[in-house]
């Protein structure tokens, strides 16, 4: 069943000793957990639906079905640690992998060598100084530019591997959801 809007449903916020925590109502049984933690998101503009296990941390599409030409793309543009760690859903023939959550406040990924050995990293965005900008030019600009903001991967706060549920707290918390 498709939900009808592709927007996230917030049901509340709380407080907690960590920040604001988003309560979210779930659509769907996690292949990985077994819980009700997997929110649908459908795209009315593409007609695509989109899950993530938001206790997991990984996500699928309906154009990621088994052997298709979405996922042989996709693969193509992965970290090996995506590629290793991917699972086959036998019952909606799909592949699920794990998340990469972007906004111009934040980066989400997973970070590591093995479906074991892998962390949760939480990188905020930072604006670069005038100084700091001539170290980063846009590729293929003629006259040269510069980027304004970059992804500060070298202070990302860590989560473990067990712990997306805190990691995507924490990244929803960065976007200052006022509700």
């Amino acid at each position: 069943m498709k939900k009808q809007e592709n927007e996230i449903e917030v049901t509340k916020v709380e407080q907690s000793a960590g920040g604001d925590v988003l309560k979210l109502e779930y659509d769907d049984i996690s292949p990985f957990t077994g819980n009700k933690c997997v929110l649908i998101e459908a795209d009315e503009k593409t007609g695509t639906e989109s899950r993530i296990c938001m206790e997991s941390g990984y996500t699928t599409m309906d154009r990621f079905v088994v052997g298709s030409r979405a996922i042989e793309a996709y693969e193509k543009m992965i970290p090996e640690l995506y590629r290793d760690t991917k699972y086959t859903d036998q019952l909606l023939n799909q592949i699920w992998f794990l998340s990469t959550m972007r906004t111009q406040k934040a980066c989400l990924y997973a970070m590591g060598t093995t479906k074991d050995d892998f962390e949760w990293k939480l990188a905020l965005v930072k604006e670069l100084s005038q100084e700091e900008k001539e170290n980063y030019p846009v590729e293929g600009k003629d006259p040269v530019e510069y980027h304004t903001h970059i992804v500060d991967v070298d202070n990302a706060e860590t989560f473990a591997n067990h712990d997306f549920k805190t990691a995507i707290d924490k990244f929803y918390s960065t976007m200052q959801v006022g509700i």
